[in-house]
């Protein structure tokens, strides 16, 4: 058995740890999501939660873990021999953490037919999964933001109804599953979906420890536990088993935690003021607020409780834009605070004046993104790339991916099994689709006990599909030619419309930017789209134009892309006026420039040219350049709501 890192010797990083306990004491208040760099104790911290979890009391060997003091929540085999007169045995086991791999299938995740019963008897019978496991206890997601979006929905389903109802391959299946969703990301691999973010009771945000003390203590302690586990965990027993005891003292004595209605009010007056949706906020804040002051062993609320439950529950609900940073203010917070007490002491009705100022009307004009604002086609057919399935893609409806791709050649999510086309060949066969159409006809075959009999008819074939996105290479000019009539401010408005759509579409986008002799990459193709408005923020602008420069970048980073993901959909979006003025490779700057828009039409590269240009009079050749691009043409007036 793998032994883990213990929790009380975990250096640092107290508001994880606070977190991740105060879900243990109250579980309804909806889990953890912990977000921080690579190395920076995420994983070892909710694996060493594990040897704290308090024991609890279930059925012994019920599949569910049905709590034998909750009759109404049992699953239906308990609910069968309760009915029967069976006695029900009791087990006293610890909480379990159960891991959610990022390639968990749906079978895995919710539960399947039992295919062993179901050819031995030929009845269907139900195979529980991974929320099964979980029920009352911990579902631990690493990496959460990388895992896939079907998956996402049904765990999240789950998690919001507490119960898991599984209808499919005629059985219908419901059963209990409430447990603490506890998930770890990394930002630079991208942004988690709005929807799962708010499934989260607390956000931690962590970084490395920079005190040279305490790094070289976390040196010492990591190379003494993998030197000798044992003896390392029997240095730390004493103060676990101590936290433990906490826990579970905290556990037993929350329903008598009380708060004041002051309290109460402080708590929803700090969400207005962070400008929350919804009430989720409030009412994590007064869960996690209890649930300390148990840990800590008081009786009653105190500020300093509900401090620190808006540290937890506030930052990763105060952006409402991609472009926003969630970041909490602690001089804000404690002045709202104190204001809130003074106001409540002197007998007055409070007035959220400080939280919700008047909305001030923007002068800057309002901007649509150029993806969503086509409205213009080069002449000439646009080239159709053979490997990517044009015909297939269907545009999506909702957030998330912007397209999906139906039976895609390779890969793609298998949500169930099919019967083969007439005359399609069999490259995909289901093996589990196949037994389960076979299974109820064995006894009908004579087989018996033996191996099962396949026919031709029981074959099926793996339903697949796959949701694509863009991967969206912008290519910004950022010489001299910017300054005049304020052009890099406009087309920072109009960028940031694209970063709100790309956002919600979970596209990649990668930027790159050319003045001088040269193009640089500011940021590599990524989904985290508050580093893009970091990057586009610090644009350089001055010098000479090599547009050509730009243009043969960004072809080598869309080519390396399309390397690692063929089903991706490649665009180039390039924000120039059309007047390249220095050679790059030794020729004429305009011819550079026409062959590199050539070589993108070549290789099926969908662009978009956005031209700066403001003057109708102007000789630049924007247009002429995306017409041997075969891409859109837009001019900038043409993104400008009205």
């Amino acid at each position: 058995m793998i032994q883990s890192f213990p929790f009380s010797a975990l250096v640092g990083q107290n508001l994880m740890k606070r977190a991740l306990l105060l879900n243990v004491i109250d579980p309804s208040i909806g889990g953890v999501l912990i977000k921080g760099e690579r190395g920076t104790a995420k994983s070892t911290g909710v694996r060493a939660l594990a040897g704290l979890l308090p024991t609890i009391r279930v059925v012994s060997g019920c599949p569910f873990h049905c709590d034998p003091d909750d009759i109404d929540g049992f699953c239906p085999h308990c609910r069968e021999s309760l009915g029967s007169g069976q006695p029900i045995p009791v087990l006293e086991r610890g909480i379990r953490l159960v891991n959610l791999p990022i390639g968990t299938t749906e079978d895995r995740l919710l539960g399947a037919i039992d295919i062993e019963k179901a050819l031995k008897s030929g009845q269907k019978a139900f195979e529980p999964g991974l929320l099964a496991e979980a029920h009352r206890g911990i579902l631990y997601v690493d990496e959460v933001n990388l895992l896939n979006d079907q998956i996402v929905d049904l765990f999240l389903d789950a998690a919001a109804s507490g119960r898991n109802l599984v209808e499919r391959e005629g059985i219908s299946f419901s059963h209990a599953s409430r447990f603490v969703l506890v998930g770890t990301m990394n930002p630079e691999e991208g942004d988690l979906r709005p929807q799962l973010l708010d499934r989260f009771g607390l956000s931690v945000s962590i970084e490395g420890i920079h005190t040279l003390s305490e790094r070289v203590e976390i040196v010492k302690r990591r190379l003494s536990f993998e030197q000798n586990p044992r003896d390392f965990r029997a240095i730390w027993a004493q103060k676990d088993a101590e936290l433990a005891r906490n826990l579970v003292r905290a556990k037993e004595s929350l329903p008598q935690v009380t708060f004041t209605e002051a309290i109460l009010e402080t708590s929803s007056r700090l969400a207005m003021a962070m400008e929350t949706d919804g009430h989720r906020a409030d009412i994590v804040m007064m869960k996690s607020a209890r649930a300390n002051a148990a840990l800590e062993g008081r009786s009653r609320v105190s500020p300093e409780d509900l401090q620190l439950a808006a540290r937890l529950a506030l930052p990763h609900r105060i952006g409402k834009s991609p472009l926003r940073r969630s970041e909490l203010s602690e001089d804000k917070l404690q002045e709202i605070m104190s204001q809130a007490s003074s106001l409540e002491g002197a007998g007055e009705e409070w007035s959220p004046t400080h939280q919700n100022p008047p909305r001030s009307v923007s002068r800057t004009r309002a901007c649509q993104s150029p993806i969503d604002a086509v409205t213009h086609l080069c002449k000439g057919s646009r080239t159709v790339h053979p490997d990517i399935p044009w015909h297939r893609i269907m545009a999506g409806s909702h957030r998330g991916r912007r397209f999906l791709v139906p039976a895609p050649q390779r890969g793609g999510t298998v949500h169930g099994s099919r019967i083969p086309r007439g005359g399609e060949a069999l490259r995909d066969v289901s093996l589990m689709g196949t037994l389960r159409a076979a299974a109820p006809r064995q006894q009908n075959r004579g087989n018996g006990d033996v191996s099962p009999r396949i026919l031709a008819d029981d074959l099926r074939i793996r339903k697949r599909s796959r949701k694509t996105g863009l991967s969206l290479v912008m290519i910004v000019d950022s010489s001299a030619s910017m300054r005049t009539n304020d052009r890099m401010s406009v087309t920072k408005g109009i960028i940031e419309a694209l970063f709100q759509d790309m956002y919600l579409r979970r596209d990649k986008l990668g930027i790159i930017t050319f003045r001088h002799t040269g193009a640089e990459v500011i940021l590599p193709l990524s989904q985290n789209i508050r580093d893009a408005v970091d990057g586009i923020e610090r644009l350089p602008v001055g010098g000479r134009t090599p547009l050509a420069a730009g243009l043969d970048l960004g072809i080598r980073m869309l080519t390396q892309e399309k390397r690692k993901n063929p089903e991706t959909l490649p665009v180039m979006l390039i924000f120039s006026d059309g007047r390249p003025n220095i050679s790059c490779f030794g020729g004429d700057p305009l011819e550079e420039a026409l062959r590199a828009a050539e070589e993108i039409r070549r290789l099926g590269i969908q662009s978009i040219l956005v031209d700066t240009e403001f003057n109708p009079m102007a000789v630049g050749y924007g247009y002429e350049i995306t017409q041997r691009m075969g891409g859109t043409y837009l001019t900038m007036d043409r993104l400008h709501t009205k």
